[in-house]
């Protein structure tokens, strides 16, 4: 039995667990009932009453403190490293004129804190604020709403819950692990019958610089080095190798959206674990790779070294995961197409294949 299907049992069957304190409620309630019943008096009556009107009381407080409840949460920064811990603040106040009682916390898997407290139950009274610093850290990588998602507030016998999800809600890109995870199949497809009769190869060095520049790196080949414009400005700058489109080897992306929120995030998880440990696999060798999207368009992004990985980790890696209709992908498909080489990296199933 998986995972899944093991929570979505637990779920089920947690709606039809017997509430104790509200059995004992209406054992009270009985009772009283029949004290009054039998007996009458003063004594009886207060008794009887206090009993039945608990439940509106208790009702009307969870309501004014739904209302009266101000719950904010912050980060020092919204851009995270999956796995990497980050300061994180979570701030409430009572702002009405009651106590407010039964306050408990919720996050979802994709969340963790240093110090965890969802398990707490707070109270505050009138005009009184709690501040609770700590650390985050996320689990995947993609973008998603982190930290506290809901709260609940509770009456002062756990008889009536009151569930809802907060408004100051944390949305977060989180960054995934660079590491060697696609080198093995990237290789392996580089390297097919296909492949080898490429214009272009990885491990041919190009001999016919070009006239774009950029600035010279550590390890750069003295002879694609800038002569003239060294002479001219004193600045040292590198010659990029001339080539075709069809020198290129291009990663089409194909992310997938049909799986639910859970699966869906460990999927989009693996899929940019691979998509960057392409990228680069391509930027330590600094040779070319065309990656195609799709985001209002078809839209291509250049890998050619550690600085355009750079730019495509920090700055793009978010907009490269648009849902795809079956139109979106024809259109990117076809505009890759010309490609000597086109890879395609399914989000569905995590592989990567020639097209």
């Amino acid at each position: 039995m998986t995972e899944v299907t093991k929570k979505k049992k637990r779920r089920l069957f947690a709606g039809r667990r017997i509430k104790l304190p509200l059995v004992i409620y209406i054992l009270l309630l009985i009772i009283s009932a029949v004290i009054v019943s039998n007996y009458g008096g003063a004594f009886s009556y207060v008794l009887f009453f206090a009993v039945l009107l608990y439940i509106p009381v208790s009702l009307a407080c969870i309501l004014t403190s739904y209302i009266t409840l101000m719950i904010y949460q912050d980060l020092d920064t919204r851009l995270l490293y999956k796995n990497k811990t980050e300061k994180y603040k979570l701030i409430m106040e009572n702002v009405g004129f009651l106590p407010t009682g039964g306050i408990r916390f919720f996050h979802d898997d994709s969340t963790a804190f240093k110090e965890e407290f969802v398990s707490e139950t707070f109270w505050l009274m009138p005009g009184s604020k709690k501040e609770i610093d700590n650390e985050i850290l996320c689990k995947y990588a993609g973008n998603y709403e982190a930290g506290i998602l809901s709260v609940e507030l509770r009456d002062v016998f756990g008889i009536f819950k009151f569930k809802y999800n907060i408004k100051s809600v944390l949305r977060v890109s989180v960054l995934p692990t660079v590491t060697s995870v696609a080198y093995e199949e990237i290789s392996r497809i580089l390297s097919t019958g296909i492949y080898q009769k490429s214009v272009f190869q990885l491990d041919r060095l190009e001999d016919f610089p070009g006239n774009d520049t950029r600035k010279y790196a550590p390890g750069d080949p003295l002879n694609s080095v800038h002569w003239k414009n060294y002479a001219r400005s004193g600045k040292l700058l590198v010659r990029l190798p001339e080539r075709t489109d069809s020198d290129m080897v291009s990663l089409v992306l194909l992310p997938y959206g049909n799986d639910e929120k859970e699966q869906k995030r460990i999927k989009r998880d693996y899929f940019l674990e691979i998509l960057v440990s392409v990228a680069w696999y391509f930027a330590e060798q600094k040779k070319p790779l065309m990656i195609y999207y799709y985001n209002s368009g078809v839209k291509t992004f250049l890998v050619d070294g550690p600085e355009s990985f750079q730019r495509l980790y920090i700055e793009e890696l978010g907009r490269l995961y648009s849902e795809l209709t079956p139109k979106m992908q024809e259109d990117l498909m076809g505009e890759a197409s010309g490609r000597s080489v086109s890879i395609l990296l399914k989000e569905e199933d995590g592989s990567l294949c020639l097209m």
